[in-house]
């Protein structure tokens, strides 16, 4: 018998240092603008909150960009397997774009707490879909040398973005409301880059979205994120509402492991957590951003 050819799987583009650049001014200038909508409102919420009033809905304004980028973060990438990344990266900025106008253009909490949540959609995205594209276009060798200008990007927003906005709030002709418009010509900029720029190989992905374990990874670390907002502040840490949100949380996770143990193509494969260096980086990663928070 003769063996039948195997079809020949599609070479890996390896790209030049100066395209690996102009890709990556566009991620970097998603990112920097995304970072600095998270920080930037620290800042103003005072005077928000004097003109909109909601003094008991105050947390929420950060709390819930917050809550939605952290649930978000893991479909992004599996969504992009299926759809490509460079779609859900647009998708991703044209949702951070109408949400952060929605957001300067609130008339009360209600609204500005709604914009910011799905602001948080599209930030989830930009964080998540940045390094999986730098991870396409950047051999695994090279891929420290480049991680480290988007943890520069990071340390900037940090900085940034609290400056930035006691800034906006003391020009009078800006107003607080610029806060998030200010943002929304950078997002643009970047959009045009990454449509020019960024060119990846088409590849046909035999893959499905994990609906289970999806639902209860949202879940688990929707719980804990209310757990740790609201703890201390809307109730108390010994309180009904603490031990309720601390036994969904648990109950949750541990259906998401059950979950992701079992799945043909699982969001977050147990086998990376057998990798150490998979670990530490996490764990620096969540230590920052509660720094950051």
């Amino acid at each position: 018998m003769v063996a039948q050819a195997q079809p020949a799987s599609p070479t890996k583009r390896t790209y030049t240092h100066r395209e690996i650049l102009e890709i990556m001014s566009g991620l970097m200038l998603a990112m920097l603008t995304s970072m600095i909508s998270t920080s930037v409102v620290g800042t103003a919420l005072p005077t928000i909150v004097g003109e909109l009033g909601g003094q008991d809905q105050y947390s929420w304004v950060a709390s819930a960009t917050m809550l939605t980028m952290t649930v978000s973060t893991p479909l992004w990438g599996k969504l992009s397997d299926l759809f490509g990344r460079k779609l859900l990266f647009q998708s991703a900025l044209a949702l951070f774009v109408a949400s952060s106008v929605v957001a300067g253009l609130s008339q009360n909490m209600g609204q500005l707490i709604t914009a910011r949540a799905v602001q948080g959609l599209g930030v989830g995205g930009l964080s998540a879909l940045s390094q999986v594209i730098l991870g396409d276009i950047v051999s695994p060798r090279e891929r420290g040398r480049y991680s480290g200008y988007m943890g520069a990007v990071f340390g900037i927003s940090t900085v940034a973005g609290p400056l930035l906005g006691g800034f906006i709030v003391d020009t009078d002709w800006l107003g607080w409301r610029w806060c998030f418009y200010v943002v929304v010509p950078f997002a643009l900029v970047s959009f045009l880059v990454i449509q020019k720029v960024l060119r990846l190989p088409t590849v046909k992905r035999n893959t499905s979205i994990d609906i289970w374990g999806a639902t209860t990874i949202t879940a688990s670390a929707s719980g804990l994120m209310l757990l740790l907002t609201l703890g201390g502040t809307e109730f108390a840490w010994n309180s009904g509402w603490t031990y309720f949100l601390a036994a969904f949380t648990l109950l949750m996770l541990a259906l998401a492991v059950l979950s992701e143990r079992t799945a043909g193509n699982p969001i977050l494969p147990p086998r990376l957590f057998r990798n150490r260096t998979f670990v530490l980086t996490s764990l620096a990663s969540s230590a920052w951003r509660c720094s950051a928070r």
